[in-house]
């Protein structure tokens, strides 16, 4: 039994932009601007729409209001995990799904009973994240942004062009997604390039690490289910027969490369005290490497030591998950005091 992971191109993802501790600190601090284009996403109505969905994700969607997103998980037939998704509830039957894998919207369209557009192709998403982000949209929106609950959305226009914009946090600090027409995504990228610093995917995997956020590239790589690694009613998940858990563990050891990931042909631990590592970093919080990985259920307790049996870890322990922000408050407080922007 193994999970499928696919259509996603590590390659084709920009590292950094000349200082990914630079990129980290300015979304840490103040705020960042991200590309998550790779995104996948699909308008799904009708009458059917949320059945279709279900094909995707077991997580209840009949009680999602308009104008808000829900984050959910997608499991094979045996429970195992293959993606992660959020779904949009656009109003009047209208969701909108959106996914890192190529697949689920393919699944989509063959669900049947609803009416799917794929969108992937026309759509290129941003992500502004850091406690500063609302600021950067100052005087460059014509809708205010401030009124935006986490997990909700709203339209609003920037550079002139008609964008659907969502409060999440998936750096573990506040956000604000945005999805426009890939025709426009140029204009719109450097308005906001303009007051809002770059970020790649070093500083993305370093802030998600450290929030103990899965990755679906790197955390499903081996057969988990949803309440493996904690998060069971994103999956519409029960039972708690575990066999393994999500940890985030330190090490010391020389620093993992960017963009580090598992060898697909990893398997969960063995024996007692092995843990498989999944996701790792250097992280300046930490002072060193972090990473996220698989234990043995029983094995999992903070301060405990573990093994890597493929050696590229070494002197590894069991840190708090999440080792950032525990108690997961700063994605979803209020915004800070508006200060005047430096142009």
């Amino acid at each position: 039994m193994a999970a499928v992971v696919t259509g996603f191109d590590v390659a084709g993802l920009v590292a950094d932009y000349g200082d990914a501790e630079g990129e980290w600190r300015a979304c840490r601090e103040a705020c960042a601007l991200f590309d998550f284009s790779f995104v996948q996403r699909a308008r799904v109505s009708g009458p059917g729409a949320l059945t279709a969905i279900g094909a995707l994700t077991a997580r209840r969607l009949d009680d999602l209001a308009e104008g808000r997103i829900r984050y959910a998980l997608g499991a094979g037939a045996d429970g195992v995990l293959v993606s992660d998704l959020t779904i949009w509830n656009l109003g009047g039957g209208r969701y909108e799904v959106m996914s890192g894998r190529r697949r689920d919207i393919d699944t989509l369209a063959a669900a049947g009973g609803a009416a799917v557009a794929d969108l992937g192709s026309e759509t290129a998403i941003f992500a502004v994240q850091g406690p500063r982000a609302l600021e950067a949209f100052d005087g460059l929106t014509g809708a205010s942004l401030a009124g935006l609950p986490y997990f909700g959305h709203g339209g609003a226009g920037i550079a002139g062009v008609s964008c659907l914009i969502g409060r999440l946090g998936y750096t573990g600090e506040a956000g604000l997604e945005i999805v426009c027409p890939k025709a426009e995504a140029d204009r719109v990228w450097s308005a906001l390039a303009e007051r809002v610093r770059p970020a790649g995917f070093a500083a993305a995997d370093t802030l998600r690490i450290e929030a103990g956020f899965l990755l679906f590239a790197n955390e499903f790589v081996v057969p988990v289910r949803a309440h493996e690694v904690g998060l069971a009613r994103f999956a519409g998940e029960t039972a708690d027969d575990a066999r393994v858990r999500l940890v985030c563990f330190r090490a010391e050891t020389p620093e993992p490369p960017v963009l580090w990931r598992p060898d697909p042909g990893i398997a969960l631990p063995a024996a007692p005290g092995e843990i498989t590592v999944t996701s790792a970093c250097h992280s300046p919080i930490a002072g060193g490497t972090l990473g996220l990985g698989y234990v043995r259920a029983g094995d999992d307790g903070v301060g405990r030591t573990a093994v890597d049996p493929r050696g590229d870890f070494g002197d590894v322990r069991i840190a708090p998950l999440p080792f950032y922000d525990p108690a997961k408050k700063k994605p979803r407080r209020g915004w800070p005091v508006a200060r005047t922007r430096r142009r």
